[in-house]
């Protein structure tokens, strides 16, 4: 969940209410990944307080995704984290498709990129695939889905809140359906390259309380993606039960649960960013190994 052009923390609060033997950016072409991370900036392990300069960003290695963990601690350093801020469940198979941010940063920021690409993550996955005996695969996607709804919407009605909002609400129910047609269409395409292994797809975390309407409208995106996740013989790594009960103990508040990245400058706002901290990614992480089917 992420928007190179910035969808800041103000437009969110209208929502809906060294690795192993080898570098990150080498094993994608030879033999070596065992495991592929793909998906946004939640894969990519983007930090959004950290400055589009090239002194904040001289590349990808400050960023940790839970592909990152996971390739790193399960697979001796064999993996290939794809993840690119941005990418939608449409954008992530075509270039023309709608986009909250991964076209400009490989335009901008190619070098920071865990394995760089010019094309779509699909087609960068289909080599990664071909070329290496990959045993795992997991993906992340759909939050930019939302993202880019609100954003169309506030587009329309910038300095009206309550028609955002009711726009959002309206468009909901097809942003969710074609992202389901979508979702499907990347898993049945990663079979197609012919991986039979564990495939697993990470669903939405929220970043708000449970009662919060942007909770809800993640929770119908995850209902939706269940029955797609299942027909094309993946599983569901179900980050949004994780986030919840770890939050629990900070009344529901991921933030305040240290599962986000938390402000570098105290008191000021947002509190957190979206992303995961370093506990939040290793939750992830977790909870992808605890899915049935998972192994190294």
């Amino acid at each position: 969940m992420h928007r190179h052009l910035s969808i800041t923390a103000a437009v969110l609060a209208l929502s809906l209410a060294a690795p192993g033997c080898s570098s990150d950016s080498d094993l994608s072409s030879g033999s070596g990944v065992r495991y592929l991370g793909l998906g946004e900036s939640i894969a990519y392990g983007e930090d959004g307080f950290v400055s589009f300069t090239a002194e904040a960003r001289p590349n990808g290695k400050a960023f940790v995704g839970y592909p990152d963990l996971l390739g790193k601690a399960d697979f001796g350093g064999h993996y290939q984290n794809l993840g690119c801020p941005g990418a939608t469940t449409n954008s992530f198979s075509s270039l023309d498709g709608a986009d909250n941010g991964c076209r400009m940063f490989q335009a901008d920021w190619l070098q920071t990129m865990h394995g760089p690409y010019a094309g779509t993550e699909a087609d960068k996955a289909d080599e990664v695939l071909s070329m290496n005996d990959v045993r795992g695969v997991t993906l992340s996607i759909g939050g930019n889905d939302l993202l880019v709804t609100l954003s169309d919407c506030n587009a329309l009605t910038p300095d009206d809140q309550g028609a955002t909002f009711a726009c959002a609400l309206k468009n909901l129910p097809d942003t969710i359906a074609q992202g389901a047609l979508n979702l499907g269409t990347i898993l049945s395409r990663i079979r197609a390259a012919g991986f039979r292994g564990p495939l697993t797809y990470v669903n939405l975390y929220s970043t708000y309380r449970a009662s919060d309407s942007a909770t809800i409208a993640v929770s119908a995106w995850n209902s939706a993606m269940a029955p797609v996740v299942a027909d094309a013989g993946a599983v569901v790594a179900d980050a949004f039960t994780a986030f919840a009960n770890a939050a629990k103990a900070a009344d529901g508040d991921p933030c305040a649960a240290g599962l986000l990245i938390p402000n570098p400058d105290p008191g000021a706002l947002p509190s957190c960013d979206v992303h995961p901290s370093a506990r939040g990614a290793q939750l992830l992480a977790d909870t992808v190994k605890a899915v049935k089917g998972y192994a190294p």
